[in-house]
């Protein structure tokens, strides 16, 4: 008989330590009075329970309508160290929207909040809350000489910024994009500088580089031939490789490019006229004549 009740005795302390321990609940009230249309409260809730004990998150209260008149804002919890134990806070923001014609007390309800165990939960009660709400003119104004026009006051003006500084900043911005804008129409031979002076072999690096992108046996000869025509345009006339040291005199700015130029006469005498077409290709890869064209048109934009 003693041993029964000794088991007896410690299943009912097992199962009291399972469910959450609440040691204490304070609550921190705002002041009961002097609300109006609009104002919002807040509650302070601080529970102490053991270490192991949570706040269910889904018995917390919504945030939303909680009836025609009273609305919950925002709820907040925190949980801290307090010795042995934890001291959860809960803060619960209200807003009234109760419009009182005399000062009227009115009761926030009460909440149950429901905390977690290792075994178990545990309800806690948030007792309710009376405050007072006063209106925000009277019953009968016009007793006191007072009409509907007097009811609301006029908006307050709103306050001028100075913009000075803004509008610097915007004009400065716009002007440097206007020249911004006139350099890349320079550049791009836009209007009205769609006269400016042909650059062939700008051209040609296009050509060169349309024609090798196409592959095959023929796509050489047609890069040989752009970046001639090229030579031609610059020249004002069929220029051969006879003519290199003429044409260098009258355009110094390809003198750094005189190596390059001469293997490429080179090389297109041995496709054009040669027996040998291969011999051209290797003495002056498609590579090299590529980046002779690109030499050649930096050194004509730098003339021009």
């Amino acid at each position: 008989m003693v041993r029964a009740g000794f088991v007896l005795l410690m299943l009912l302390t097992l199962t009291v330590r399972a469910a959450a321990e609440v040691r204490s609940v304070h609550v921190i009230d705002p002041r009961s009075f002097g609300y109006f249309l609009g104002d919002t409260l807040t509650r302070t809730v601080e529970i102490d329970t053991g270490p192991g004990d949570k706040i269910v998150p889904a018995s917390l209260p919504r945030t939303g309508p909680s009836n025609y008149w009273l609305e919950v804002r925002s709820v907040e919890t925190s949980s801290a160290r307090r010795g042995d134990g934890l001291r959860h806070t809960l803060e619960i923001t209200y807003q009234s929207f109760y419009a009182a014609v005399d000062p009227r007390k009115v009761v926030i309800p009460e909440t149950e909040i429901s905390l977690r165990g290792p075994g178990g939960n545990e309800t806690v009660t948030i007792p309710s809350f009376t405050t007072i709400m006063s209106p925000i003119r009277e019953i009968f104004p016009e007793k006191s000489g007072e009409t509907s026009e007097t009811f609301l006051r006029p908006d307050a003006p709103p306050a001028l910024r100075h913009s000075g500084g803004l509008r610097t900043t915007a004009l400065a911005a716009l002007a440097l994009s206007l020249l911004f804008l006139l350099l890349l129409a320079r550049d791009l031979a836009w209007w009205p500088f769609h006269h400016r002076a042909a650059r062939p072999f700008s051209r040609a690096v296009r050509d060169i580089s349309r024609a090798l992108a196409k592959g095959g046996a023929e796509s050489y000869r047609l890069a040989l031939l752009a970046l001639h025509r090229a030579f031609d345009a610059a020249a004002g006339h069929r220029l051969m490789a006879a003519d290199l040291d003429t044409f260098l005199a009258a355009h110094p700015e390809h003198g750094e490019s005189r190596p390059l130029l001469e293997r490429f006469f080179s090389a297109s005498r041995s496709v054009f006229f040669g027996d040998a077409p291969s011999e051209g290709k290797s003495h002056l890869p498609p590579a090299d004549l590529q980046a002779l064209a690109t030499a050649l048109a930096r050194q004509e934009r730098a003339a021009r």
